[in-house]
């Protein structure tokens, strides 16, 4: 039979399963965020497959060809590799271009899932332009993320970001003249949710 221990046992266990998938839950996060809050953001071709790293337990590494250093505070001129956990909070690449968020480590960038992994292919145009340049003129401001409407900035630095709109993830939250943060489509500013005005 089962004995009171086998119980707890398998309680435990579950319970460490859930705890573990719920810690590499990510929070939503508008694109523009994710850029301004990273250490590092590259645009890199994968050139290899996943490959364990020596002396280095749960960790994976892909080998990478820079294209463009999008967002760097140090230098990036050594940048070989993706470094990834193993674990369900790590990720996994095919070959191709990606637009890839993280922090410095070794001779590479370490990226989890809560990262930004954008197949560049897969991006609009004005997607790729943000990445390349518009995000990092709004990095001033701060973009929050709502989950209904309405969704009203608390201050002048502030840009609200509606999940449920497939659209805003095209969006750039820059300052005006007026040192106003708002959402701008390429040449035209967002009109704000009237419930806010």
């Amino acid at each position: 039979g089962v004995t009171l221990l086998g119980v707890v046992l398998i309680f435990l266990s579950v319970g460490l399963n859930i705890q573990t998938a719920e810690s590499c839950r990510c929070f939503p996060q508008h694109p523009q965020h994710q850029f301004c809050s990273s250490e590092m953001v590259i645009l890199a071709n994968v050139t290899g497959n996943r490959l364990p790293v020596k002396d280095q337990n749960n960790l994976f590494r892909y080998k990478i060809k820079t294209i463009k250093v999008l967002k760097c505070s140090n230098n990036a001129n050594q940048i070989q590799y993706v470094y990834t956990d193993s674990s369900s909070c790590g990720i996994t690449l095919d070959q191709g271009r990606y637009v890839l968020s993280g922090h410095r480590f070794k001779y590479g960038i370490e990226v989890g899932m809560c990262d930004l992994v954008k197949q560049w292919d897969l991006l609009s145009l004005t997607e790729q332009e943000n990445f390349k340049q518009t995000y990092k003129m709004g990095c001033d401001c701060t973009i929050s993320t709502c989950f209904e409407s309405p969704c009203c900035p608390q201050s002048k630095k502030e840009c609200m970001w509606e999940t449920n709109s497939p659209d805003s993830l095209e969006y750039a939250c820059l300052r005006d003249s007026d040192g106003i943060c708002s959402w701008y489509r390429p040449s035209s500013k967002v009109d704000e949710d009237p419930m806010c005005i």
